[in-house]
């Protein structure tokens, strides 16, 4: 099996689990949608078929929508063999820090250009007014 059948094949796993602990049966789709769509502020809403896929090992949430579930749940996601959400903040937040500092280096890099470009402007005026006052 693929890994990341494995790894969707363990979320539904867990997930259900989940349910039938919370409320003793293994709710509809339609019953996760609704009662997901009722907890999420941070999130997008779900749609029924989404909730289908879940439940059936098609798909897994991205990690906004497992935070959903795992506050909601109590879903523990390091036992699906997914990295912590700590984890995956970090490596969020180091993404972001590699795009800053990339954004930065352009930006210096644009910032001398522009430098060296006035100076060859100024270059460019001075020979045009030297042509001018020989001709």
């Amino acid at each position: 099996m693929p890994p990341k059948q494995a790894l969707r094949d363990s979320f539904s796993l867990s997930l259900v689990k989940a349910l039938a602990l919370r409320y003793q049966e293994i709710p509809s789709a339609a019953f996760v949608a609704k009662e997901f769509n009722l907890r999420t502020s941070t999130s997008d809403s779900i749609t029924q078929e989404s909730a289908r896929r879940w439940l059936r090992g098609l798909a897994i949430p991205e990690l906004d929508k497992l935070l959903v579930l795992r506050s909601w749940l109590d879903l523990d996601l390091n036992a699906l063999g997914m990295p912590s959400v700590e984890a995956a903040e970090k490596r969020d937040a180091e993404l972001k820090g590699s795009a800053l500092a990339k954004q930065e280096e352009f930006i210096n890099t644009a910032k001398s250009i522009k430098k060296a470009l006035k100076v060859l402007i100024e270059e460019v005026k001075n020979l045009e007014e030297k042509l001018a006052q020989e001709n």
